[in-house]
């Protein structure tokens, strides 16, 4: 009998391993494919939640909204909230529909960025004059500054690892990406070039900065090597083309093209170099964020 139980155990947890390791395997093979972007509604902004994969959206419930981020969880967006003095960050829970408001200051504060661990959000605001970098829990607290210059800090990207932050910023006299370690405080540039380098997000392994830059003429995308510093164009067209995000399992990136004065979400594949629209059923669309799952 004590055999039988000992031995019917073991299937039992060998069962839940051989679960929790096809659990893994189909992430990886179905990597999550939930956006929320940006659209114009009868001239408003609007933030849509889309799921890719059975096209299924969700028209979050206010106007004004947009630059969404994920929580990890994907149950959440922090997004900004404009005012008519300004703009704020807010919380959006998806499954309630309600609203937490984390900044409340006649100021602009945008761009809001979730940790990948789920602990912060950073944003940046000019709410104490100049344009710095900040943090604040999810739930409103323990709101910190990061960066304190006169020039503008702006748009914040975290690390996978959640310990550092990219973000652009005009302190050296022209707009180049920096990077500020969350533990010692300590600012390094990361890039210098006479053309504004915008909008940097960290691909999922750490080792590379997606951002846009008009390096050679119109807006384009390039790729920053954090290990030795170098940039490569990746996509160079006769286009306006900004906002690149990574996708999760960090083989493509998608970034916003105007096309006649129209904004469309376009798909690089990072090897290729293919490009593609994707197809999200909207008229005009950016700002468009990735749930990367837990």
């Amino acid at each position: 009998m004590r055999r039988s139980l000992l031995l019917l155990t073991a299937l039992t947890l060998a069962g839940v391993s051989l679960l929790m390791l096809l659990r893994a395997l189909l992430g990886q093979l179905s990597p999550p494919s939930i956006v929320a972007y940006m659209t114009l509604e009868t001239g408003l902004p609007v933030v849509i939640v889309h799921d890719l994969k059975h096209n299924l959206k969700k028209r979050l419930d206010f106007d004004f909204f947009t630059e969404p981020s994920f929580a990890p969880d994907g149950a959440r967006l922090a997004l900004t909230s404009y005012l008519n003095f300004g703009s704020d960050i807010v919380v959006y829970d998806l499954r309630s529909a309600s609203l937490l408001k984390l900044s409340d200051s006649v100021a602009i504060a945008e761009s809001p960025a979730w940790s990948p661990d789920g602990r912060w959000i950073a944003f940046a605001s000019n709410r104490e004059g100049d344009n710095n970098i900040y943090i604040i829990r999810p739930d409103g607290r323990d709101q910190r500054r990061l960066t304190l210059h006169q020039a503008g800090d702006r748009q914040p990207a975290w690390a996978p690892d959640s310990g550092s932050i990219a973000f652009t910023s005009n302190r050296g006299g022209g707009w180049d990406l920096y990077r500020i370690d969350l533990f010692s405080g300590e600012v390094t540039r990361l890039t210098d070039h006479g053309a504004p380098d915008t909008s940097p997000d960290w691909s999922p392994d750490g080792r590379r900065i997606v951002f846009a830059s008009g390096r050679e003429g119109a807006s384009a995308i390039y790729l920053l090597e954090l290990a030795t510093g170098a940039v490569s164009p990746l996509v160079v067209a006769s286009r306006y083309d900004s906002l690149p995000k990574w996708t999760p399992d960090g083989r493509a990136v998608s970034f916003a093209r105007s096309i006649d004065g129209v904004s469309r979400v376009m798909l690089v594949d990072v090897t290729s170099k293919q490009v593609r629209r994707l197809e999200l059923g909207e008229v005009s669309a950016d700002a468009l964020a990735w749930w990367r799952g837990v």
